[in-house]
């Protein structure tokens, strides 16, 4: 189950974005079933990579420390191409059909403020968000106080990066980056913490597949 949920984040998580210096940013993954994690996300020129990793739990007597990879490549943008470093191979999914980074029309978004909270530091809004057509439910916690916060809002994620959903936060008063996601997916609830979200010159190695065979 722990590899399953590890895969789910990874292909729900990937980013895509534009910019030439590239970003890093890192979270801390707890999943109520899953025990805790991090994924780790950096990206160059419309490259991106992302790792997941999640150590021993309670619900998963025997399993040690696992780490999944997968990058996404400009020049084929619809592949997911999924990591094993240890054997050095990689396989292909394609997800030009899927859904999960797909905005919507601004009516099929229902947004609620919650309040304003402090979480992890800085000064946030928190905001539950419905999507009506696919019934998926999330919460975030915006913040406007990160540097270069409307660059990072931009990254296409399952959860972020989605123009009508950022225009109707901004309407709402919630316009910013989220330190903070929680939703609840058929492996339980995850909640999503930002340690840090940086501007970053990331290598051209970390987004080869020099080396691997198919």
């Amino acid at each position: 189950m722990k590899r399953n949920l590890m895969l789910l984040l990874l292909i729900s998580l990937y980013a895509t974005g534009g910019f030439a210096q590239g970003i890093y940013l890192e979270f801390k993954i707890s999943a109520d079933k899953n025990g805790t994690g991090t994924m780790v996300t950096y990206t160059r020129n419309g490259d991106s990579r992302s790792e997941v990793s999640f150590g021993g739990s309670q619900n998963a007597p025997g399993m040690g420390p696992k780490t999944l990879v997968t990058l996404v490549l400009q020049d084929k943008p619809e592949v997911v191409y999924m990591l094993n470093q240890e054997r050095k191979t990689y396989s292909e999914m394609d997800i030009s059909k899927k859904d999960d980074a797909k905005d919507y029309a601004p009516e099929d978004y229902e947004v609620t403020v919650a309040g304003k909270e402090k979480v992890n530091g800085y000064n946030t809004v928190h905001v539950k968000v419905k999507n009506k057509k696919t019934q998926m439910e999330q919460e975030m916690w915006t913040t406007t106080e990160i540097k270069d916060f409307a660059e990072f809002a931009k990254v296409k994620t399952k959860y972020t990066g989605k123009d009508n959903l950022n225009k109707i936060l901004t309407a709402k008063g919630a316009s910013g980056f989220p330190v903070r996601i929680q939703i609840a997916e058929k492996f339980g609830t995850v909640t999503m913490d930002l340690v840090k979200a940086e501007k970053r010159d990331n290598p051209a190695a970390l987004f080869s597949l020099d080396g691997y065979t198919k």
